[in-house]
């Protein structure tokens, strides 16, 4: 509830006094994105690839807590040239699928968000990220899939204040959510069963470098590294209507987190969440 007069309102909790009046402003873009690809192939079984591509984001405004129209501000667009060299493969009489890629993206005004406190703002930096991603599938025998994929990724926001505002120097960061290393592994092997259905296993595991969830980089708002794994079992009918299953996800009750907020100038402490425990799951499915 708010108490307003003479074109401002009071807080009637702090009794402080901010303003309310019409906020006039204008952001427009005018921004061209394009691609440029080269695509080349040696034989039959590869292809190598090349490109070079260009993006944005348009820019917007910081809002303010205590709705104060005058501490409103913007921030610029962001721009993006991206680099890219990769190539696909078939291997094996074609049992076997390799893809791999590299790239780079330069920034220009990355709009990075520097959350504090209860809420936050978003302020514009320079911005880098390298990559390496390869990708395995392979059939080696009838019925058995086998998939491995693996990622490197190295980026940094450069320059990053402590707070907005702060006297400190800035300094470079690495964004949030972003684990140096992934890597994933998945098996299934199916055969025909009883009734003319066809059973199939099933296991994967995954594996998460450490990351942060707050762009100030402090210990206390990193995620650990972590190893997810599940398995399932299941049992599909001739006509395919069928299904029954059985399964396990997050084998080893891993603590993996997903999202986190640091409210130490709140409250001393950090809001976090994580993935669901260990689940043991039976399904009964029917399509019809």
């Amino acid at each position: 509830e708010c108490l307003t007069f003479d074109g401002a309102s009071m807080d009637p909790l702090t009794g402080e006094v901010y303003n309310t009046g019409v906020f006039d402003d204008t952001i427009k873009t005018n921004n061209i994105s394009g691609k440029i690809g080269l695509d080349y192939l040696p034989n039959e079984d590869w292809l190598v690839y090349g490109s070079i591509s260009t993006g944005f984001k348009s820019g917007g405004y910081n809002g303010n807590v205590a709705n104060d129209y005058a501490q409103l501000e913007a921030y610029k667009e962001e721009e993006l040239l991206a680099y890219e060299i990769g190539f696909k493969g078939t291997l094996l009489d074609n049992s076997m699928q390799l893809n791999g890629a590299v790239f780079y993206y330069d920034y220009s005004d990355y709009q990075a968000f520097l959350f504090i406190g209860v809420g936050g703002v978003v302020i514009n930096a320079d911005a880098e990220n390298y990559g390496v991603e390869f990708e395995l599938k392979t059939n080696p025998i009838d019925g058995l899939d086998i998939m491995l994929s693996a990622g490197w990724f190295d980026a940094t926001v450069k320059d990053i204040p402590l707070r907005n505002g702060s006297p400190l120097p800035p300094r470079d960061v690495d964004p949030t959510y972003a684990p140096e290393l992934q890597a994933t592994a998945l098996i299934r092997y199916e055969w025909s069963s009883f009734a003319e259905g066809t059973m199939a296993v099933q296991a994967d595991v995954s594996y998460s470098d450490e990351y942060y969830y707050n762009l100030r980089n402090f210990d206390a708002d990193k995620f650990d590294s972590y190893v997810m794994s599940n398995a399932r079992v299941s049992w599909l009918s001739a006509e395919e209507n069928w299904e029954l299953a059985l399964a396990v996800r997050n084998i080893t009750d891993e603590r993996a987190g997903i999202q986190g907020f640091d409210l130490a100038t709140l409250c001393g402490c950090n809001e976090v969440s994580y993935r669901a425990p260990r689940i043991v799951a039976m399904n009964v499915k029917y399509s019809f």
